[in-house]
């Protein structure tokens, strides 16, 4: 039966892990999951998440998770627009300093894209998932 967006709250027992990790089972609802996927996909669907649904805690912490990830991809695009920007004006160096900075932002793009397709991997089976870097900084805002 449809379950409303509510997380079951039987004990399910861990997942093992590849490298000998276990890895938590946060929600057991098929809803569930699938918001939390779509939550992964989107940076905007998952900004409107977390003002929306504070019901479920899987939900919230990929909608997070998410909007984190694309808050730092959008300031690390800005901050190579300006950058290329300013030393676009050298004259020979400047091309290659460009080059540099559209070659790692288009980088940044693939490992971010990357990312995104693990969340929504671990999302979808209710696992948890904690971004390499900026999991534990954004485990506060959940």
């Amino acid at each position: 039966m449809y379950d409303q967006g509510f997380e079951q709250t039987q004990e399910v027992p861990a997942v093992e892990e590849h490298a000998g990790r276990e890895r938590a089972v946060i929600s057991t609802s098929q809803a569930v999951n699938l918001t939390s996927t779509i939550a992964s996909l989107s940076a905007l669907f998952a900004l409107f998440l977390c003002f929306a649904d504070q019901r479920s805690r899987a939900i919230r912490r990929f909608s997070v998770q998410s909007v984190g990830l694309g808050a730092i991809h959008l300031g690390a695009g800005m901050a190579c627009w300006i950058l290329s920007a300013l030393l676009g004006w050298i004259p020979v160096l400047g091309y290659y300093l460009y080059l540099l900075c559209v070659v790692s932002f288009w980088a940044a793009s693939l490992l971010v894209l990357l990312l995104r397709v693990r969340m929504m991997f671990f999302a979808y089976r209710g696992l948890a998932f904690e971004l390499p870097v900026i999991g534990r900084g954004l485990q506060r805002f959940e």
